[in-house]
């Protein structure tokens, strides 16, 4: 979703440096980038929907999980959390470890040098873990116990943030995916359409967040990368032109063999009625 806002904020930024015509106008072709816009809008309205629904009970989906987690709260105990990240270097009690760790300084800290400590003597990561926890589940360091739970209210305020994205969900439902019926015109009739880029910018701000929050505290501590990386810039060959001037005669034939071809595209009256 977000690599896709990239491409397109570049294509933004293009068009208003763009050279201009003796009469001021942007020299770009309108029907492409029409094309761009309403792709653009489309993908990004349905992948914001996808995220976000709640009905169905098929579906899958950031709210369903949360609304799932909630419901089941009373299962995410400090223990539990332990048992599942035990083999990833995170344990309950990690006194032994600290202890183990100091003596690893002690032993191999030299002066003007520096040391890594191993993975294994690494504490604090625990350590940090019981503090998220404590604030996830309510509780004070002197009163922690294994069966603390994640508190009700941090799914509340997730699912909550979440809720921006109704008006996106309802304007796709009715716009786009769906048919407008007449009962929806008249609920949708006082707000704000169509959808702007920054509405649709600050759907993917909270759905962005509400992910690295879910990753970073809930499922595991996964620090997800919000952009893919990938291989060279995606701005490769950007300043070259789509087609050439002494080209463009092609296209004119392919819009007219698409023009022929959909014009051909009727039903025979004698053909269907026998």
């Amino acid at each position: 979703m977000l690599f896709e806002t990239l491409i397109y904020k570049c294509i933004l930024k293009a068009r208003s440096i763009a050279p201009k015509d003796k009469h001021n106008k942007i020299k770009l072709d309108g029907s492409m980038h029409y094309l761009i816009d309403k792709c653009f809008f489309i993908t990004q309205l349905m992948a914001v929907r996808r995220l976000t629904d709640k009905k169905g009970s098929d579906v899958v989906s950031l709210y369903k999980l949360l609304k799932l987690m909630k419901e089941n709260n009373k299962y995410l105990t400090r223990k539990n959390y332990f048992m599942i990240l035990e083999e990833r270097g995170y344990h309950y009690d990690y006194a032994d470890i600290a202890k183990k760790a100091e003596e690893y300084l002690h032993k191999n800290l030299k002066m003007d040098t520096v040391i890594c400590i191993p993975d294994e003597l690494n504490w604090e990561k625990s350590s940090e873990f019981h503090s998220n926890f404590d604030k996830l589940s309510k509780t004070q360091f002197n009163d922690r116990t294994p069966d603390d739970f994640v508190d009700i209210s941090v799914f509340e305020k997730l699912l909550d943030n979440l809720d921006y994205c109704e008006n996106l969900r309802d304007y796709v439902n009715s716009y786009i995916a769906h048919s407008l019926n007449l009962e929806k015109i008249e609920k949708l009739e006082d707000k704000s359409l169509p959808i702007s880029f920054d509405q649709l910018w600050e759907a993917q701000k909270i759905i962005c967040s509400v992910i690295n929050f879910v990753g970073l505290y809930l499922i595991g501590i996964s620090d997800y990368g919000l952009l893919p990386l990938t291989h060279g810039t995606i701005l490769h060959y950007i300043e070259e032109p789509l087609v050439s001037k002494d080209k463009k005669k092609e296209l004119y034939k392919e819009e007219e063999i698409f023009r022929n071809e959909t014009f051909s595209w009727k039903i025979n009256i004698d053909e269907l009625i026998i």
